[in-house]
C-alpha cells in the first residue's frame, strides 16, 4: 500500500510538471490538460507493462534479446495505439480545440512513438536499479548474517580453551596448596559466571573486561613460580565498549608459551593504557628458542586467528595489531580504537 501511493504521487507530480513544461504554448488550460492526460498515460502504460511484466519475466532469464525485442514490440504497440486514438479525437475534434490546431499527423506518430520510448526506457532502469538495490541488501543482510555466526561460532571456541587452561592451573595449585586452591575456586567460579552472562552481549563495559582480565591473570600466576608476570593497567574511561573476551587469548598466550629456563629469566609483562578513545595492549614473554614449533603455534594457531578474525569483523579498520617474536621475546602490540 505504501509502494502504492509512492508511485501515485510520482505521477501526480510528473503530471504536472508534464502539463506545465512540455505544453506550456497551450493557453487553454483545458487542452493542455487533455494533451498532458494523454501523453502521461502512454508513459505509465509503456512503464508499467516493462516494470511488472517485461524485466521481471526476460531479464532475469538471461533473455536479453527477447528482452529488447518486446521491449520494442511495446513501444511499437503503444505508439500506434496512442496514435489511432489521438488522430480520430484530433479529426473528429471529439475535444473542443480551443487554438488555431494544426497537425502533421506523420509528426504525431514520431511522437508517440518517442513519448513511448520514454516510458519503456524509465521502465526498464527503474526496475533493474531497484533490483539492484534489492539485491545489495540481500548481500549486506547475508553478510551481516554470516559475520554474526562468524562470531558465535569464535566465541563459542573461546570458552573450552579458557577452561581447560584454568583447569589445568587449579589442578596444579591442588598439589601445592590445597587450602589457596579453595579461593582460587571461587576466583575461577566468578570467572565463569562473568563467561555464562555478561558476554553474550555484543558489547560490554571496557572496565568489566579489564577487571576479568586482571582476575585472569592472578588466577594464572599462581602456576607460574617460576617466572616473574606483571600487569599494569593505567587510564581510566567509564564510557568505553569492547567486545567481550577479546584480549583473554594474549594473556593466555603468554602464560601458555613463557620459556621455562632454570638458570634464565622467565618473564611476563602486561600493560594496557586505556585513552578516551581506546587502548593500547602490549604484552611480552620470553619464549625457548629452543622450541621452535612454539614459536610458529604462538603466531599461527588458532587463537590467534581467532581474535584476528574477530578483530576485522568488529573492529574494521579501526585497529593495528602487531606481533613480533625475536631474540627470544613475544611480542603483541594492539591499538583499538573504541569509539
Amino acid at each position: 500500500m505504501r509502494n502504492f501511493f509512492l508511485h501515485l504521487l510520482f505521477w501526480v507530480i510528473f503530471f504536472l510538471m508534464w502539463n506545465q513544461v512540455v505544453y506550456f504554448y497551450i493557453s487553454n488550460q483545458i487542452n493542455r490538460l487533455y494533451f498532458s492526460a494523454l501523453d502521461v498515460s502512454l508513459i505509465i502504460a509503456a512503464f508499467y507493462m516493462i516494470y511488472l511484466y517485461v524485466v521481471p519475466n526476460y531479464f532475469r532469464r538471461k533473455s536479453v534479446m527477447r528482452l529488447m525485442l518486446l521491449a520494442f514490440m511495446v513501444v511499437i504497440l503503444l505508439a500506434g495505439l496512442y496514435s489511432w486514438i489521438m488522430t480520430i479525437f484530433l479529426h473528429h475534434r471529439l475535444v473542443p480545440i480551443r487554438f488555431d490546431f494544426s497537425w502533421n499527423y506523420t509528426d504525431l506518430q514520431f511522437n508517440r512513438f518517442f513519448i513511448a520510448l520514454l516510458g519503456v526506457l524509465a521502465g526498464c532502469f527503474v526496475k533493474l536499479g531497484m533490483d539492484r538495490i534489492q539485491v545489495g541488501r540481500k548481500m549486506e543482510i547475508m553478510e551481516k548474517e554470516k559475520s554474526q555466526a562468524e562470531l558465535t561460532y569464535l566465541k563459542a571456541q573461546i570458552n573450552p580453551h579458557f577452561l581447560f587452561n584454568s583447569l589445568n592451573s587449579l589442578y596444579t595449585q591442588l598439589e601445592l596448596n590445597p587450602q589457596a586452591a579453595k579461593g582460587t575456586l571461587v576466583s575461577l567460579a566468578e570467572l565463569l559466571r562473568y563467561q555464562l552472562y555478561d558476554c553474550t552481549a555484543d558489547s560490554i563495559p571496557l572496565t568489566k573486561e579489564l577487571a576479568y582480565l586482571e582476575n585472569y591473570f592472578n588466577l594464572q600466576k599462581i602456576r607460574k613460580d617460576n617466572c616473574s608476570a606483571s600487569l599494569l593497567i593505567k587510564g581510566y574511561h567509564e564510557n568505553l565498549q569492547i567486545a567481550p573476551l577479546l584480549l583473554i587469548l594474549f594473556v593466555e598466550n603468554a602464560f601458555k608459551y613463557v620459556s621455562d629456563y632454570d638458570e634464565k629469566e622467565n618473564s611476563i609483562h602486561i600493560e594496557i593504557n586505556v585513552t578516551n578513545t581506546g587502548i593500547n595492549f602490549y604484552c611480552v614473554n620470553t619464549f625457548d628458542v629452543n622450541y621452535p614449533q612454539q614459536a610458529d603455534d604462538m603466531n599461527k594457531g588458532i587463537g590467534l586467528n581467532n581474535v584476528k578474525k574477530r578483530l576485522e569483523l568488529i573492529y574494521t579498520h579501526k585497529f593495528n595489531l602487531n606481533v613480533e617474536s625475536k631474540n627470544e621475546l613475544y611480542r603483541v602490540e594492539l591499538t583499538l580504537n573504541l569509539k
